[in-house]
């Protein structure tokens, strides 16, 4: 079978043809010469995977929508929160709570009310006939009455305004504050409505606050018309005069038709229903130990809740000293002794496959360790999924398939099949699941290697996905079937499947330059290509722009020793570096490098204009990069080389601008000449600024001797740094170092002096010395 799958690998046929050739003596002794690091790896092996699968709490085997066939029995007795009762009993309790009040502003009730009264008195003093006077009432909608008018005038007749403040003393002593007006206890902005025939109104007085209890019989309703009649009525015969009850009636009657006098405080009300509602306790419902609580049928959410009950009291109760605790506790422990002795016999067959087979793999500690740590991984992501999302036990297949994934790139098809297929065995002993659910898994590894036997493009990834994903979506559908699930659970969960099959494969084509840097695979066969020079954009870029091209072919060659030199990526920033300028193909002549004369096409731009064009170069090339589908990872290298510095030229040229106009007093801010950024959010990115940087300025030196070159490159990388291009990458200051002493060394290696020949000697005495030039 594994001649089969190698048939049309390179790579098995070179270990089919070195195996071929051992002896069964010599593959013994290769063995037992690696017998001592296998035996350190097999039982951390096993240990890690043993501690992964007893971990945590057990998961629930049953998921909503699914259907039972057998009913359910409690393993120990428990009790759940019965929540319809409980929100009932807490709605009870909360209609309990009475509503609260406050008194409004006196200023809108009972002192408008008094004062009123004395405005009434006053237009009895101001006017000498009943006809004024009764003009001046109907201003106010006042009613005019002789009576009334007779008696006021009575009392301002008195000498000495006494009469007045006779008056005055009738008003205050109304008492008005015993009136309880109120707008109306059916618009109480409260659920439920109170229960209560009370209110309760609470008042701050000289000796602090206090409450009182104010049944609804003592409250006057503004909806009720006769209600605040007689409240009127009782308010206007306290005063002595006969005559004046009357109107006096009518402005206190206006006053509490208009304004309550106490309002509905709803944030107290709220305040006290919250208490009371955490201080009800909840409902429970009982049951009994050997009894079943989940009938046969499909389960839903309620029936879920019980399961989950039930097993938090299990594992509650196992741990209490009791003889039914102490049986419990025995038959789980060899529960786990089990599955514990199931996962250390997997462990074991697949060292002694890569002992027999694949010895090289465990020649290289850093190689096996690195395998380890991708199981390990991917078995502890399976243990979470299964602990934290046991409602969607279909996520257990994304690190499955993300571990074939690796094992298929990092590792040779033979090796990458079986070792999937026993991720895949590991998982299904870990989460216990069911003999279809785990073909399910063992069919999504499997095709997933088999599909990706040589990446030569990122879509390899998609396309082996969407065949395992059809594969996978019909064993979960066949299994399904197969246990006469019902048609909505089928179609949920082999979407499901698929869905995960499908979004591991994304996250492998996003990580695998990640991949590839962690396990050292020397492939990177998407940044080669894209680093021929027959590319079209590249082509495109050296017949329009050709001193862009060659200032990118040097910054490649800068930006990768640089990264060497700190251990960064240099590949990846030498393509970077070859694309980051691509967008000044449109605008060529705008800048410095493809100028031909010595006349600047900026010369007669604004220097707004001119940073406009220098700007838009980032812009236009990401849109360029994404026309011809350049590889994301590149992106960064286009919109992030110049970060968020500032265009000093233009800059400078603005100022200059603003002090010939002799505008000397608004400076011109360096905000508004910056690039967009972002700054450098890698240690690729930065060491490529650096590089772009320099280089330019470099070229501009009139004599770029080394300790020019050196003090050119110090001031520009300090620039940076103190310009905090680097704050949101994590290259170190000893990193920027090393940076700045391989583009010195490589930037001199460059610029080194040549000899300047001299002309023909028309006579002896006029032969000049050699001179050097830079």
């Amino acid at each position: 079978m594994f001649d089969w799958l190698n048939r049309h690998s390179v790579r098995g046929r070179g270990l089919r043809e070195r195996h071929g050739k051992l002896t069964v003596r010599e593959s013994s002794g290769a063995f037992r010469r690696l017998l001592g690091w296998p035996v350190l790896w097999t039982a951390a092996f096993a240990i890690t995977v043993s501690a992964i699968s007893l971990s945590g709490e057990d998961a629930l085997d049953h998921v909503i929508g699914e259907r039972i066939d057998e009913p359910i029995y409690a393993k120990v007795t428990f009790q759940i929160t019965d929540f319809a009762q409980t929100a009932s009993d807490r709605e009870a309790a909360r209609a309990k709570i009475p509503s609260y009040y406050v008194q409004t502003d006196k200023t809108l009730t009972f002192d408008r009310i008094r004062a009123d009264l004395m405005r009434l008195y006053d237009a009895a003093a101001d006017e000498n006939t009943f006809e004024g006077f009764a003009k001046a009432m109907k201003s106010r909608s006042w009613p005019a009455e002789r009576g009334a008018y007779d008696r006021l005038r009575e009392l301002v007749s008195i000498a000495d305004g006494a009469g007045r403040g006779q008056f005055q003393q009738w008003v205050d002593a109304l008492p008005l504050e015993g009136q309880y007006v109120v707008k109306g206890l059916s618009l109480e902005a409260r659920t439920p409505p109170s229960t209560n025939d009370f209110i309760l109104l609470e008042t701050k007085g000289p000796n602090g606050e206090s409450t009182q209890r104010l049944r609804h019989s003592q409250l006057v309703q503004q909806g009720n018309e006769s209600s605040l009649e007689g409240s009127a009525t009782r308010m206007a015969r306290e005063l002595p005069s006969v005559e004046l009850r009357s109107t006096v009636e009518e402005i206190i009657l206006g006053t509490f038709k208009d304004q309550p006098t106490i309002a509905y405080n709803k944030d107290r009300t709220h305040e006290a229903m919250k208490v009371v509602e955490k201080e009800t306790p909840e409902a429970k419902s009982t049951y009994e130990e050997g009894k079943p609580f989940v009938s046969p049928g499909i389960l839903d959410a309620e029936g879920y809740a019980l399961l989950k009950a039930h097993q938090d009291q299990y594992l509650k109760f196992l741990g209490e000293n009791s003889p039914v605790s102490a049986a419990l506790r025995r038959q789980r422990f060899l529960q786990q002794a089990g599955q514990v002795t199931i996962l250390t016999l997997l462990c074991v067959a697949l060292t002694t496959m890569i002992g027999l087979y694949h010895s090289e793999l465990l020649e290289s500690r850093l190689r096996s360790v690195l395998l380890l740590g991708l199981f390990a991984v991917a078995l502890a992501v399976v243990r979470v999924l299964d602990i934290f999302a046991p409602h969607i036990p279909e996520l257990v297949l994304a690190p499955c398939v993300f571990a074939a994934s690796v094992l298929a790139i990092a590792y040779p098809r033979r090796f990458a099949i079986v070792a999937a297929c026993m991720v895949a065995l590991l998982a299904g002993v870990i989460v216990d699941a069911r003999i279809t659910f785990l073909i399910a898994i063992l069919l999504a590894a499997a095709v997933t290697v088999f599909r990706l036997d040589d990446i030569r493009s990122r879509t390899k990834v998609i396309k082996a996905s969407l065949v395992a994903s059809g594969l996978v979506m019909a064993a979960t559908a066949a299994g399904g079937l197969l246990l006469r699930q019902t048609p909505s659970y089928l179609t949920l969960h082999a979407l499901a499947a698929a869905g995960c099959v499908v979004m591991t494969a994304f996250l492998v084509s996003g990580l695998l330059p990640f991949i590839e840097r962690t396990f050292r695979i020397a492939t990177s066969l998407t940044l080669l290509e894209w680093r021929d020079p027959t590319q079209p954009l590249l082509q495109l870029l050296a017949r329009e722009a050709p001193g862009t091209y060659n200032h990118s072919l040097v910054l490649s060659n800068l930006a990768e020793a640089a990264c060497q030199a700190i251990g960064a990526n240099g590949l990846l920033t030498q393509v970077g570096a070859l694309y980051h300028d691509i967008g000044k193909v449109h605008r060529a002549a705008y800048f410095t490098e493809n100028q031909e004369g010595r006349v600047s096409r900026h010369e007669n731009l604004a220097p707004t204009m001119s940073l406009l064009i220098i700007l838009g170069h980032v812009k236009d090339g990401l849109e360029l990069a994404r026309q011809h589908r350049l590889p994301p990872v590149l992106y960064p290298f286009i919109g992030e080389h110049h970060g968020t510095t500032v265009v000093r030229y233009f800059h400078q040229r603005a100022c200059d601008v603003q002090t010939a106009l002799g505008k000397n007093d608004r400076a011109v801010a360096e905000c508004d000449y910056r690039y967009g950024g972002p700054k450098p959010q890698s240690r690729e990115l930065a060491v490529l600024m650096i590089c772009d940087s320099v280089e330019g300025a470099v070229r501009a030196l009139p004599e770029p001797t080394p300790n020019r070159i050196e003090t050119t490159v110090h001031k520009i990388v300090s620039d940076r740094l103190s310009d905090g291009q680097f704050d949101e990458c994590d290259i170190t200051l000893r990193e920027i170092r090393l940076v700045e002493e391989s583009v010195v060394k490589n930037l001199c290696a460059i610029h080194h002096g040549r000899i300047a020949y001299p002309a023909p000697k028309k006579e002896e005495s006029e032969r000049t010395p050699l001179k050097i030039s830079v």
